[in-house]
Parts: C-alpha cells; sequence; structure tokens
C-alpha cells in the first residue's frame, strides 16, 4: 500500500506540535527542579526556625539566671552591710549598745547565722543549675564567650576561715548552737564584700552571654528572612512553569487538531 506524502502545511504543524510538547515537558523539568528547590528551602526553613527557638530559649535562660544573681547580690549587699555591721558594733561600741534591747546581739548573730548557711547553699545552687542549663554545652564559636560560660560561679567562700565553714557544716541543722566570735563575724563579712564583687563580674558574663545569643539569634532572622524570600520566589517560579506546561500542552494540542484538520481536507 502506497503512504501519501505529507504536505509542507502539514509538516509545519507537525514540528510546531512537537516544539510545543517539548516546550512542555521542559516546562514539567522545571516544576520538579523547583520543588526540590523548594523542599529543601523548606527544610533548611524548619532548621533555621529550630536554631531561632534554641537561641532564644538560651539567651531567656541567661537572662534569667541574670535576674537571679542580680536579686542574690542585692540581698546580701543590703544585709552583709546592716546585719553584719550591727552586730560589729554591738560587740564593740557600748554607746551604740544602748539603742538595742539586751538580747539583740544574739537576734542578730542567729539571723547571721542561717544567712551563712542560705549563702553556701545559694553558691552551690547557682553552679548545679548553670550546668543543668543548655547555653553552658552550647557550641560557641568565641572562645572568650566559652570561657566566660565555662568559669561561672566557680568561686566560693575560700576567703572564710576553714574553721568558720567547718563550724558551721557541724552545727547543722542545729545552726542556734552555733557561736561565732567577732572576729569570725568580721571574717564572714569581708568574705561576703568579696563576694558581691564576684557575683557583679558574673552578672557582666552573664550580659556577654546574652548578647551573644541575641547578636547569634538576629543574624539568623536575617537568614530566615532571605530564606522567606526566597521560598516566595520558587514558588512563584513554580507557578509560572506550570502555567506554562498548561500553556504549552494545549497549544500542542491545537496544533494536533490542526494537523488532523490539514489530514482530512487532503484526503477529501
Amino acid at each position: 500500500m502506497r503512504r501519501g506524502k505529507l504536505k509542507r502545511t502539514s509538516v509545519i504543524i507537525v514540528v510546531i506540535a512537537g516544539f510545543f510538547a517539548l516546550s512542555s515537558f521542559f516546562m514539567d523539568q522545571q516544576v520538579i527542579q523547583k520543588e526540590d528547590n523548594i523542599r529543601n528551602i523548606e527544610i533548611n526553613i524548619r532548621n533555621s526556625i529550630e536554631k531561632i527557638n534554641n537561641l532564644e530559649t538560651n539567651s531567656m535562660s541567661v537572662l534569667m539566671l541574670e535576674d537571679r544573681v542580680q536579686m542574690i547580690t542585692n540581698y546580701y549587699s543590703f544585709f552583709s552591710t546592716i546585719f553584719y555591721k550591727i552586730f560589729l558594733n554591738l560587740e564593740k561600741d557600748n554607746d551604740f549598745r544602748k539603742y538595742f534591747i539586751k538580747n539583740a546581739k544574739k537576734q542578730i548573730s542567729d539571723f547571721i547565722k542561717f544567712d551563712l548557711n542560705y549563702i553556701l547553699y545559694d553558691l552551690t545552687a547557682l553552679r548545679k543549675d548553670t550546668l543543668n542549663m543548655s547555653f553552658y554545652y552550647y557550641e560557641y564559636e568565641n572562645k572568650e564567650i566559652q570561657d566566660k560560660v565555662q568559669s561561672l560561679f566557680l568561686y566560693n567562700l575560700t576567703d572564710v576561715n576553714e574553721s568558720i565553714l567547718k563550724k558551721l557544716k557541724n552545727s547543722y541543722p542545729n545552726i542556734e548552737s552555733l557561736n561565732l566570735t567577732y572576729n569570725e563575724v568580721n571574717e564572714i563579712y569581708k568574705s561576703l564584700f568579696i563576694l558581691n564583687k564576684e557575683l557583679a563580674v558574673s552578672i557582666l558574663k552573664l550580659n556577654d552571654i546574652s548578647n551573644h545569643f541575641d547578636k547569634k539569634e538576629w543574624e539568623e532572622v536575617d537568614k530566615l528572612d532571605a530564606l522567606s524570600l526566597d521560598l516566595k520566589k520558587y514558588k512563584n517560579l513554580k507557578n509560572y512553569f506550570i502555567l506554562a506546561s498548561i500553556v504549552f500542552q494545549i497549544l500542542s494540542l491545537l496544533a494536533l487538531l490542526f494537523l488532523f484538520r490539514s489530514l482530512i481536507k487532503e484526503r477529501l
């Protein structure tokens, strides 16, 4: 059976239909590539959001710890100044003593003993709580910040005579039975003064650590904003390619319809 030859018009229509079909296939491939890009960006966005949340959590933990230390040092500053000086003056100043009741010295002494016990507890609790916080184990790129974190709350009342601490520990929980001399209270007073200075240094360290996390968070937020813009761009491109693919498919079908129409005319 002899096959008929296609006319020049039909050949042109076949070429156009093929071009539109290939263009539609190309657009489909672009859609797939953009979906891969969108998927990768969405993963990066989720990772960025998680990182921002971790940085924010660490920053808040440091700020709360800083507030806690600030309250402790304010407490120590007030009581170490007022009550310890009252005790020392009651011991040495007769004129000062006449303005107080007879058992004032014992009451002040009891407060100092309990206060010293709470101080030891606070120092231990601060270090222990710090070791349980996530910011302590964060991988810092800045070695200076890392050193500040590692050095938090390592001090203790080593300036207090060891015999005083030993007496305190041996008397616990019956702290009322502990008798402190003038010199021992004076030693505790000087130690608390040094401790307050150390706590002030710790507050500065915590402030620097918090600023470090804030800076990291701002940088990550900028990255997240850039990723969000990229995601929007790729989603728009994906929609454009989908629309273009549909248009080329329609044009390819129209070309085929014209081809069939042309073939039918040739047979008539």
